[in-house]
């Protein structure tokens, strides 16, 4: 009983105290109420924007353009660097007009040591021939080119540092996850030093451009001119390098990409000390393993990277690689699709052996190869578009004729090709599902040579009295190689 009594007590006490606070019965004007204090632990990125902010810098680029080649000079990128033509009057003029025009375009950048080096975008000083940085301090200083990457979008610059120079460091020991905050700085539309924030949306991908490499998505607003700024985690280490972004107006729609931190570094460190990146090579055509492929070679995933073609004298023929092979891993990690051995090739250095398990006629094999080096083609050489692949089957509304020298002449196919060559395909049938159309030519069904459609068919009755759901074509259009999975019945 007695403690409902203190609670009783503890009520009317506090009734009584809200009575006095609002003056009671007595009309009295109750006290104002004052917005409570700031918590001292309230988020905010100050401090780590004026710890940061002196290490990144503007990035200012000059360039002749040929209007012949360009009738109006580019105000818009899918990039997001910052152009401004001098002029526009003569931009569409060829009758005496200018043939030449200069172009002026900004960007950003940052410090990544003492000694002056600054990483930005290839595509930000890509064909300039004068290179100016701005520093925080409103400072101009004449840059110079130390090396450029394409294929990743990034460039080594180097100016004359100061003695007391900031700069700073990359964050790629721990990469950002999605849902981390993060913080832009740069100069859209050369506004210098200005900060927007956000958090990583998105990590790689499908249907996202580039995708050598898994970009860092982010919803921070940047802008034309945030190219080759970076990217900041809360402890002010970057973790990207912004370069892109996905707009339909050329502004901000909040859906950014940056260059993750460790592909930034390591190119970084190859332009610094070679003024170049060497990345490894095969040498080889490859394709994604569909569920219709992996059905056609009797695996039950879609894991590797299938070789279609091998070209002749590279690493990979050396090392007797063979097209039908299925590369499992390299060097112990497994090999997800065509993209992935992409990426895991260019990582290794040329002359680099790698160690190639590979699935071939259904067993497991290990091949050494020696790396080359990558030149101007692909790591591993992508296929052209493939069409759907799908299905042959006994009506599989398909026509073939051997290959005759109007039919090369008519198809362009190459002397050396032989097969049987595709010349009709049904609309809605088996055979226009698989991707054939007229001029592919069929080499092998299952591994054995096409040279008629009795070799296709009787690979189909083959196939069926084992049981498989489809067949494996090779074919060629063109020069390119591929594979087509083809199934036995209509889906």
């Amino acid at each position: 009983m007695s403690q409902y009594v203190s609670r009783a007590a503890a009520v009317a006490a506090a009734i009584a105290s809200l009575v006095l606070a609002t003056g009671g019965a007595t009309g009295a004007e109750p006290p104002r109420l004052l917005a409570p204090p700031i918590s001292s632990t309230a988020l905010s990125f100050a401090d780590l924007v004026e710890r940061v902010s002196p290490a990144v810098v503007s990035v200012m680029v000059e360039k002749e353009i040929d209007l012949r080649d360009s009738p109006q000079a580019p105000r818009d990128f899918h990039h997001f660097r910052r152009d401004d033509p001098e002029d526009d009057s003569g931009a569409d003029s060829f009758d005496g007009g200018p043939q030449q025009q200069r172009m002026e375009a900004e960007g950003s950048g940052f410090f990544i040591d003492t000694a002056g080096h600054i990483v930005t975008n290839n595509h930000v000083v890509d064909g300039a021939d004068k290179i100016e940085v701005r520093t925080s301090d409103g400072k101009t200083r004449t840059a110079r080119l130390v090396g450029a990457d394409a294929l990743t979008d990034l460039a080594v610059l180097k100016v004359e540092a100061a003695p007391d120079q900031t700069f700073v460091q990359f964050g790629d020991d721990a990469p950002p996850r999605v849902g981390d905050w993060v913080v832009a700085v740069g100069s859209p539309f050369g506004l210098s030093g200005t900060v927007t924030s956000g958090i990583v949306s998105a990590i790689g991908g499908d249907g996202r451009n580039g995708q050598f490499l898994d970009f860092i998505q982010i919803d921070a607003p940047i802008n034309r001119g945030n190219s080759g700024g970076p990217t900041f985690d809360l402890d002010g280490r970057v973790v990207g390098v912004n370069t892109a972004i996905f707009s339909t107006t050329g502004g901000s729609v909040g859906i950014g990409f940056a260059i993750p931190a460790k592909i930034a570094r390591e190119t970084a460190a190859q332009l610094i000390a070679h003024g170049s990146v060497t990345r490894g090579w095969l040498g080889v055509s490859i394709q994604d393993l569909t569920p219709d492929l992996a059905a056609a070679l009797g695996r039950k995933d879609t894991k590797g990277s299938l070789v279609s073609d091998v070209l002749d004298g590279t690493p990979a023929a050396k090392a007797g690689l063979k097209s039908e092979d299925l590369v499992l891993k390299i060097n112990g990690k497994t090999i997800d699709d065509s993209r992935d051995l992409t990426r895991t090739v260019a990582a290794l250095p040329p002359g680099a052996k790698a160690n190639v398990i590979i699935s071939r006629g259904g067993d497991e094999q290990t091949v050494i190869v020696t790396l080359g080096e990558r030149e101007d083609q692909p790591t591993a050489k992508e296929p052209p578009p493939r069409a759907k692949e799908d299905s042959l089957a006994a009506n599989v509304g398909l026509r073939v004729e051997p290959l005759t020298a109007a039919l090369r002449n008519q198809f362009q196919v190459p002397d050396e090709t032989t097969g049987v060559v595709v010349t009709g395909v049904r609309p809605g049938s088996s055979a226009e599902d698989a991707g054939l159309r007229p001029g592919v030519v069929i080499l092998e069904a299952d591994g054995q040579p096409a040279l008629s459609a009795a070799a296709i068919k009787g690979a189909l009755d083959a196939a069926k009295a084992a049981g498989k759901a489809a067949i494996l074509l090779r074919v060629q259009f063109g020069e390119a190689k591929q594979f087509a999975a083809l199934a036995l019945a209509k889906k």
